[in-house]
């Protein structure tokens, strides 16, 4: 090669160097982002969904069809991510008019539907309906035996699932509300509806518990307070990157998703980001308590603490974790009760604030005022009197000895089927003998007899002088075979009469059922909602069915009471004639 040609060569690979160098440069013109943009039109907003698909029982499931001859398509942002491992395997739209959960078996699924982008949803075909009372898309389950909605498969969803434009957290309507707002709502289907799943925001809030993680041993509820005192949840996962970091201190808003179960709200962070303004964060204090319990076997001469309870987890209502067992602590307040609120030892009333008759709560110093570290107490009919802070408010801040069952009771550890107390040190007097009487297994009724409510060993107790509505309360049954014996009182007058029969304790009063609330009510007269049908079922218990509200009688285990339910959660009652 000639020196020519060769300065040719060399001149044409340095100008191809350059070009490489140049492109390399920040100069360089990147492709623009291609977003994505749905083929589907949307011809119906999420609150007008809600509307039509919307059932007062807590678990169903329907499957979503065409609506005068079209698919039925919503669309909405998404408010939640499931990065940080604290949402579970859900999807929550939101539109001006209102927001919707999906559950889909996956995880990760940020990374496909991103906060902020918004998704087109061809519904029809899908599953929507009631997972414990929240309205969400999904697969179709059970839960205590009925029709609930659970997870589908996300490769179902992709194929009814489009997305329009790319991510804009900036185009999502975060809804400014308030406790008392949230509180109100949840007593009506309207409420419910326009709430349920929103991305919601709450000011001047504090923490009940800072300094503490927020979640420990599990999924925890922590709660938040406004200036007034009034309360919601914050629920917690374990599985969430932020569970072990301790909950701030001071003031500040909480943004989150306004998620339900059963009857209350409970607030999903997506990530600690929801926390704004709060101050820094205080740890444990590691003092010793003034007064704590110790730790004991369980005998009356060195009862089990709390933090022993504590620390057994019972997970079940009916199978204690220990039986005839003692147990001490202080009685720091009780659980609310009443229509329309959760009694839940997490919600706990600490003082005597609207006391309960029903229950108390065990803590592990007089002054304390951590649930998590308390232990609910199932009063008998027979020692309210005496425990009971509704009845006997000079009891708070006594210690407490009781002998029961330990098991699960109002969503924590508890004791239940006490047989005996000692407060205060002083023992729990001899009890007088009771007007007991004789009943027997029966099937059928004979109109104007008198028969007690038997469900899972425990006998039906009526309603106190005082008491106009509620759920109905229950004592251990003494059982021998097909007989029952229990106090008279316990028998409720059954009579037939148009359309079914009336139900009347020992006191004269007909059990009814009014409003849209699951407890009964009571009249001296005959009034609207006083008939019931009576069905035999196959294993020996009877359906007992409120004529109006289409409501049947059944014993719930989780709250340990009886209520007239529209749907399957509990067990139905054996019918025990008086002798």
């Amino acid at each position: 090669m000639n020196d020519m040609k060769k300065t040719l060569l060399y001149a044409a690979v340095l100008m191809s160097g350059i070009g490489l160098f140049q492109s390399c440069t920040g100069d360089m013109e990147m492709p623009p982002m291609i977003a994505p943009e749905a083929t589907w039109t949307p011809n119906t907003t999420i609150a007008a969904l809600k509307a039509d698909v919307w059932q007062t029982d807590r678990n169903y499931v329907t499957e979503v069809g065409q609506r005068d001859g079209h698919d039925v398509i919503i669309a909405g942002r998404v408010v939640s991510s499931d990065k940080a491992g604290n949402v579970f395997k859900n999807v929550v739209l939101q539109d001006e008019t209102a927001a919707l959960t999906i559950a889909i078996n996956a995880y990760d699924l940020y990374e496909t539907y991103q906060p902020g982008q918004q998704i087109v949803v061809n519904l029809t075909g899908l599953k929507i309906g009631g997972y414990n009372s929240l309205l969400q898309v999904g697969g179709e389950g059970t839960y205590n035996g009925s029709p609930s909605m659970t997870f589908m498969e996300k490769e179902l969803f992709a194929k009814h699932a489009q997305q329009n434009g790319l991510a804009d957290m900036a185009r999502v309507d975060t809804k400014v509300t308030t406790i008392p707002e949230l509180m109100t709502a949840k007593n009506s289907v309207e409420g419910l509806q326009k709430w349920q799943s929103q991305l919601i925001r709450l000011d001047n809030v504090t923490f009940e518990d800072p300094g503490k993680p927020f979640a420990e041993g599990g999924t925890t509820n922590r709660y938040i307070k406004d200036a007034q005192g009034n309360r919601i949840n914050v629920r917690n996962s374990s599985y969430a990157d932020f569970a072990s970091d301790l909950i701030p201190t001071g003031t500040g808003a909480v943004v989150g998703i306004l998620s339900y179960y059963g009857t209350d709200w409970q607030i999903i962070l997506n990530d600690l980001e929801g926390l704004i303004g709060f101050d820094a964060i205080v740890p444990d204090d590691p003092s010793t308590p003034d007064n704590p319990v110790g730790d004991g076997d369980g005998t009356e001469a060195s009862p089990y603490s709390l933090s022993q309870v504590v620390a057994m987890n019972p997970t079940s209502t009916s199978a204690p974790v220990k039986s005839d067992v003692w147990v001490s602590g202080y009685i720091v307040g009780s659980m609310p009760t009443g229509d329309g609120v959760s009694t839940l030892l997490s919600a706990t009333t600490f003082g005597l604030d609207n006391a309960a008759e029903t229950n108390l709560v065990l803590g592990p110093t007089a002054d304390c005022t951590d649930p998590s570290l308390c232990v609910g107490v199932q009063l008998p009919i027979a020692m309210r009197e005496a425990l009971s802070l509704a009845k006997n408010p000079g009891g708070l801040g006594k210690q407490l000895q009781v002998k029961g069952d330990i098991a699960k009771y109002c969503g924590g550890p508890g004791v239940k089927t006490l047989t005996s107390y000692i407060l205060d040190g002083v023992a729990m007097p001899e009890p007088e003998p009771s007007d007991d009487a004789t009943f027997q297994a029966v099937t059928t009724v004979t109109s104007g007899k008198s028969y007690a409510l038997v469900m899972s060993g425990k006998v039906a107790l009526p309603f106190d002088a005082n008491k106009t509505y509620g759920y109905m309360m229950v004592a251990d049954a003494t059982m021998n075979g097909s007989q029952l014996t229990a106090p008279v009182t316990s028998a409720f007058e059954i009579t037939a009469v148009d359309g079914g029969y009336t139900i009347k304790q020992s006191d004269g009063r007909y059990l009814i059922m009014a409003g849209t609330y699951n407890s009964f009510n009571l009249s001296t007269e005959r009034t609207d909602g006083d008939v019931w049908t009576i069905t035999a079922n196959s294993d020996g218990t009877v359906k007992i069915t409120n004529v109006l509200m289409s409501k049947s009688i059944q014993y719930d285990p989780q709250y340990g009471s009886l209520g007239s339910y529209p749907d399957v959660r509990g067990v139905y009652p054996t019918l025990y004639e008086k002798k």
